[in-house]
């Protein structure tokens, strides 16, 4: 079902994330002995083509600096947005409508989709925490359908949907069981595309700060009274019954047949992405642009042989001479290495937006297809070009010191964990500040190992935190009998914490480290990280 873990994704994009931070030049320990080696300068990708053609140095786009070749830009949200597009235009040539556009684009009666597109600016799909994207995933997930027709884009069965409000959406099938892995003699052009990926490419897309890839959510529908029965001649001319089941194919160049149908399961429910449809007339025509680091599924590129294709090649086009598309390619490439994303061909953004547009995130279908392999072609742009913004690389960096949290809150038993802050102004360089810790020491007797989640999924850990915690469980003083001397100095004390809150911070640390040398056992020097 939707609702379940997918726990290959998950490991998928925490090894991604270690294999990307060593890219960017941040050491990894080794740990011989259980002590701390530093190897400076790793290159964790070990092939000549792919490693930095910048003499080592990696570029990070700040607003007062912008990297060699690249126009300076700033990438900051403007007002120039769908909605304000759409009016300019209306005053422009029939001012006597624009009261009346004004009054309804604010009015809270417009359904989420349509306040959803008036919002996109030139900097993101949406803003960070903005009510109406969580209105439209409910109606997503809710909304009853009105039609179902055929998508034509692509070379799998995709069905596009409208609903009751007027939003449209394409929903894209379950294709493979959710424990599934591609096998590695299997070329990704053969692969279906899996409607799980669809969904988490816009959690992570989310989580990572770009808001590029549209809202996307999971649901089932009846094949039958749902699809079947508001679908349109063409569509429903390809549903029939095997073995009992009503399946379709649908219509598209390769993969739509009676060999590789989708059928309802033993209930007549088919499970699939629905992923909501961008406004493509008018002011928001989106173009489609070839990925200069694309692939195809015959003829080796010149990216892959020639180490200096970015200079030679990618930063004399004109479209990557200004405005943000350059950068966004990097971007591009952190997503789609997390996700184990192989198959991006092209890209596209809106038109009137011009330079300044955001690059979409669109078609996720063949993300996360494995979970052992690291799609490090997808790098080829940031290895290449040796560049990236350095928001993205903030966010890079702050995963360790999320794994300190993890520590701090587990020993403390403090599972009241909603967010964290950290100060703008020293950027990648500022800590993760641990704010908040009212909910901490509730009790001694439960362990609260949900907090030890951002590590034992993505077995990481700095080797300085693992070091002091191999000090204490094994010293002649506790990190409990520590903590209880170092609280006997406030004015509140000499009793702060009970007993049992000690006792049970030292029961933690012996914990902690089982789990965490059960992931050197595992992954080897992967793990320790500083």
């Amino acid at each position: 079902m939707i609702g379940r873990n997918n726990k290959f994704s998950i490991i998928v994009i925490c090894h991604a994330l270690v294999t990307l931070l060593l890219l960017l030049n941040v050491t990894i320990v080794e740990l011989p002995n259980r002590r701390s080696i530093v190897t400076d300068g790793v290159d964790p990708l070990r092939t000549p083509s792919s490693r930095c053609s910048c003499n080592g140095a990696m570029s990070l786009h700040i607003e007062t600096g912008p990297p060699k070749a690249v126009e300076k830009v700033s990438t900051r949200r403007t007002n120039k947005t769908l909605g304000n597009l759409f009016r300019e235009v209306i005053e422009k040539e029939s001012p006597s409508m624009l009261k009346d556009a004004a009054s309804a684009s604010s009015s809270r009666s417009l359904p989420a989709w349509r306040r959803f597109e008036e919002r996109i600016s030139d900097a993101e799909l949406y803003e960070m925490n903005d009510p109406v994207v969580e209105e439209l995933l409910h109606d997503l997930r809710t909304q009853p359908i009105t039609a179902v027709g055929n998508w034509p884009g692509g070379f799998h069965l995709k069905l596009s949907i409208a609903f009751a409000n007027g939003m449209k959406a394409i929903f894209k099938p379950i294709r493979r069981d959710l424990d599934y892995e591609t096998p590695l003699e299997f070329h990704y052009f053969s692969e279906f595309d899996l409607h799980r990926a669809e969904v988490a490419a816009f959690h992570l897309d989310r989580l990572l700060g770009f808001r590029r890839v549209p809202p996307t959510v999971g649901r089932v529908f009846d094949m039958k009274e749902e699809l079947q029965r508001r679908s349109d001649e063409t569509i429903n001319a390809t549903f029939y019954t095997s073995s009992g089941r009503l399946c379709v194919y649908g219509v598209c160049p390769a993969f739509c047949t009676k060999a590789s149908p989708v059928c309802a399961d033993a209930r007549g429910n088919v499970e699939g992405s629905l992923q909501v449809m961008l406004p493509r007339d008018g002011m928001a025509t989106m173009v489609s642009q070839r990925h200069p680091y694309g692939r195809t599924t015959m003829t080796a590129q010149k990216w892959e042989s020639d180490r200096l294709y970015c200079e030679s090649d990618v930063k004399t086009l004109p479209e990557y001479r200004q405005g943000r598309h350059l950068l966004d390619l990097m971007d591009m490439a952190v997503l789609d290495f997390l996700a184990a994303n192989s198959d991006r061909h092209q890209y596209e953004y809106f038109e009137k937006l011009g330079s300044r547009s955001f690059l979409l995130h669109l078609d996720n279908g063949k993300a996360f297809l494995r979970a052992r392999t690291d799609e490090l072609a997808c790098l080829y742009p940031i290895t290449q070009c040796c560049l990236l913004r350095a928001s993205t690389y903030d966010l890079l960096r702050h995963l360790l010191d999320l794994m300190d949290m993890a520590v701090l809150d587990f020993l403390a038993a403090n599972s009241d964990r909603h967010q964290y802050e950290y100060f703008e102004k020293l950027g990648s360089r500022s800590f993760l500040l641990h704010l908040d810790n009212g909910k901490a020491f509730l009790r001694a007797r439960t362990d609260e190992l949900a907090c030890l989640y951002p590590i034992t999924q993505c077995c990481l850990l700095r080797a300085s935190t693992y070091d002091l915690l191999r000090h204490f469980d094994g010293g002649p003083v506790t990190l409990g009998q520590t903590l209880n001397m170092s609280l006997r100095t406030e004015a509140i004390g000499p009793v702060v914490l009970a007993d049992r809150h000690f006792a049970a911070v030292d029961r933690r640390v012996t914990m902690l480290l089982a789990i965490v040398e059960e992931c050197v056992r595992m992954r080897g020097n992967r793990t320790l990280v500083e």
